[in-house]
């Protein structure tokens, strides 16, 4: 069964009449590109400051939920449409390592259903620092067999990476 993609649709129109860039990324992102067939929730990224998102979406009713405890330092989460699959926007999407915090871009670079979907180069990183190392896989076995945007890596090199995922995206480039 294809998830349902009106509440996101509503929600990507609203963005972009505000001028707010936003990208979907998660599994979203994965099944946009048909490397899955399950979608739990819309993942939105943006890097627009809170009010502006929230001035953007004042017709809806919006939550203000956890972004995560450690090693998650992104700087908001709202969630959107508590109907399944429910929409929530990631604002500022970072992850602590070792080695600093890494901030994840929400950099839209194709389009799907009329919605921005964002970077498998930076959901290869996010999924990796999260541990989630089956849909990182799943990404980067994608990004060998299609390519890499060179940009967006050397983007992501300049991050505070552990040397295990800087070794594998210096790979793809």
């Amino acid at each position: 069964m294809e998830p349902d993609i009106r509440n996101l649709a509503v929600v990507a129109e609203k963005l972009e009449q505000s001028g707010i860039r936003y990208s979907l990324g998660g599994s979203g992102l994965l099944y946009s590109l048909g490397l899955t067939s399950i979608v739990r929730d819309w993942d939105v990224m943006t890097e627009a400051p809170k009010d502006s998102v929230l001035h953007a979406l004042q017709d809806y009713d919006i939550e203000e939920i956890s972004s995560g405890d450690y090693p998650f330092g992104t700087e908001y989460k709202l969630l959107i449409h508590r109907v399944s699959p429910q929409v929530e926007i990631i604002g500022g999407m970072s992850i602590h390592t070792v080695h600093g915090l890494c901030k994840m871009p929400a950099l839209p670079v194709s389009s799907w259903n009329g919605i921005q979907v964002g970077s498998p180069e930076v959901w290869y990183v996010a999924y990796a620092l999260m541990n989630r190392m089956e849909k990182a896989d799943v990404l980067l076995s994608f990004l060998r067999e299609t390519g890499a945007n060179k940009q967006i890596i050397k983007l992501l090199m300049n991050e505070p990476l552990p040397d295990e995922i800087l070794s594998k995206i210096k790979n793809l480039s």
